[in-house]
């Protein structure tokens, strides 16, 4: 159980800002100031320290945050383990695309069990992120760019990342320019998505932005976007495995711009993360 100290901290952590944090936790401003203070003194070590005026986490910050993170996640744990039932019961996350194209097998897998009971959360990879940190799931499968410096992960597997456009666009079946591409409609998913993040570090890399395209539009859910993407003159990236399903969709290649991304588990507790995946992929 984390004291109101720690509470202290993490809401402090995500606001950013002393008055903002003491008017979420109903206390006065000097009172979050001593809660600081006091865990500084016994970790020995800064927290928190301002760059002019921005108040900025130091390195000790992020470290007290992962742990804490976990620590909740354990406590969590150990409450449920007190209610005994012979259910198994997981709490999942996943990413857009992996959880309409790609872990639906699994979830049915274990689901035929009759003792299995499972809380899916589809979102991107932002809010999974978040629902991590505050111990509302037990594990998440991301695909694209996160913080592995900030969570627990390993890889689930790998897949290439490639162009997609309509069966009969100029596009499909060709390794077009990064000069013809910038002249096409490009859809991408909205931010906060490891998706467009992915994109975004492949294109910065090559020193452009999005906003390099003729046009850019951004729609979160990914089955608009294949619908949009297959009855016009629209792009899109996606995971190569993805487009196999459908034949009103083509695949393109990039010149000098191959990607691969990944689909991680993700967690905040090593040892719990495990656990639970363990059970979801029936290797207990």
């Amino acid at each position: 159980m984390l004291d109101h100290r720690s509470e202290t901290f993490l809401t402090l952590y995500d606001e950013m800002n002393y008055r903002r944090t003491a008017e979420k936790l109903n206390m006065t401003q000097p009172g979050v100031t001593q809660h600081i203070q006091y865990l500084e003194r016994y970790y020995g070590v800064k927290l928190f320290a301002y760059d002019g005026r921005t108040l900025r986490r130091t390195e000790n910050a992020e470290q007290l945050k992962r742990y804490l993170d976990s620590l909740r996640t354990e406590e969590l744990a150990l409450r449920q383990s007190f209610l005994k039932s012979d259910v198994v019961s997981l709490r999942l996350g996943a990413t857009k695309t992996i959880g309409e194209f790609v872990i639906v097998p699994q979830i049915k897998k274990f689901l035929a069990n009759r003792h299995h009971a499972l809380s899916l959360v589809v979102d991107n990879t932002e809010v999974l992120l978040s629902l991590l940190e505050r111990a509302e799931l037990d594990f998440a499968v991301i695909e694209g760019v996160f913080d592995k410096e900030k969570y627990g992960s390993h890889l689930f597997k790998k897949e290439n990342f490639v162009g997609i456009c309509a069966a009969d666009h100029p596009f499909a079946g060709r390794v077009v320019s990064l000069e013809e591409l910038f002249d096409a409609h490009l859809i991408v998913r909205e931010k906060g998505s490891g998706t467009r993040r992915l994109l975004e570090q492949a294109v910065e890399e090559r020193g452009y932005t999005l906003e390099r395209f003729r046009r850019c539009s951004s729609i979160s859910n990914f089955s608009v976007i294949c619908a949009v993407v297959a009855q016009g003159d629209a792009v899109t990236f996606a995971y190569e495995p993805i487009v196999h399903s459908r034949t009103d969709l083509a695949t393109f290649a990039v010149a000098d711009m191959q990607i691969r991304g990944e689909f991680n588990y993700v967690y905040c507790s090593e040892r719990l993360g495990r656990e639970k995946i363990k059970q979801f992929l029936g290797e207990e």
